[in-house]
């Protein structure tokens, strides 16, 4: 039972990324308008990061190769990168570009620049009134997921409890100072792992009925896979491969609570 929440995501951003330089930068051919603009502006000049993005999508750096809707794409990306860095005072970087479409809405793929691709990708799109973008989802996990962890293990009397928040939505604005700003303010997809060296399969249920109870009483919303583990499997887990791990044979006990608004 491997859990495969992550794949998809990292997908999509490997086949945009591919795309761009087919071109995952693609813009509609249809707006010809922007198309003349665009080619009757020789003064175009690219700046390090449009060079290279272009190079790692495998695009020529030469303006004059790229054609309108490449050129308005690479534009925009840069935009919104730079609007998101100025809005949190922080460097990101490039994982994928959709463009306007039937089906699409304009949209960005971005990642911190000392994160990852993998796990910490978000999206930014443009609005009438700007940019949104969901890059608190990101910025908040770890220190959430450390909250959840805290209460797990007061629920469940040890300390060998791990979990793993992704974070879906919030209202936050910036990283809480004091965890109980998070109660009501998430919304989250919660991986939680216990070592059965300390619980016993019969009560392993009535700690489930406790945790859910906390959750709620806190406004923790979300949905909550929680796994008893064979003893000392939880030692091979951490943030960086629980998503890609195969638990087949290696828990005792898994259960889900989803926790919403009445």
């Amino acid at each position: 039972m491997k859990i495969v929440k992550k794949i998809m995501i990292i997908g999509t951003v490997l086949i945009i990324g591919t795309g761009v330089c087919g071109c995952g930068m693609k813009k509609n051919s249809s707006n010809e308008s922007k198309n003349i603009t665009l080619k009757s502006k020789p003064e175009l000049v690219l700046n390090e990061r449009q060079k290279e993005i272009l190079e790692e999508v495998g695009l020529p750096t030469d303006v004059e190769k790229l054609d309108s809707s490449q050129q308005e794409a690479i534009i925009a990306i840069d935009e919104m990168l730079t609007a998101i860095e100025k809005k949190y005072n922080t460097s990101f970087s490039y994982a994928g570009y959709v463009a306007t479409g039937p089906l699409e809405h304009e949209h960005l793929i971005a990642y911190p620049s000392d994160g990852s691709p993998r796990r910490d990708s978000f999206e930014v799109r443009r609005t009438d009134n700007g940019y949104e973008d969901d890059y608190m989802n990101v910025a908040i996990r770890e220190n959430f997921s450390s909250y959840l962890t805290e209460l797990a293990r007061q629920v469940f009397k040890t300390e060998l409890v791990k979990v793993f928040a992704e974070v879906t939505r919030t209202t936050l604005v910036e990283v809480p100072s004091d965890e109980k700003m998070y109660n009501g303010a998430v919304g989250s997809k919660n991986y939680i792992y216990i070592d059965s060296s300390c619980i016993g399969q019969q009560e392993f249920q009535s700690y489930i009925d406790e945790l859910e109870k906390v959750f709620y009483q806190n406004e923790l919303y979300g949905i909550s896979e929680i796994i008893l583990l064979k003893k000392d499997e939880i030692e091979n887990l951490d943030e960086y491969n629980y998503s890609d791990y195969d638990v087949s044979g290696k828990y005792i006990e898994w259960k889900e609570i989803s926790v919403q608004r009445e």
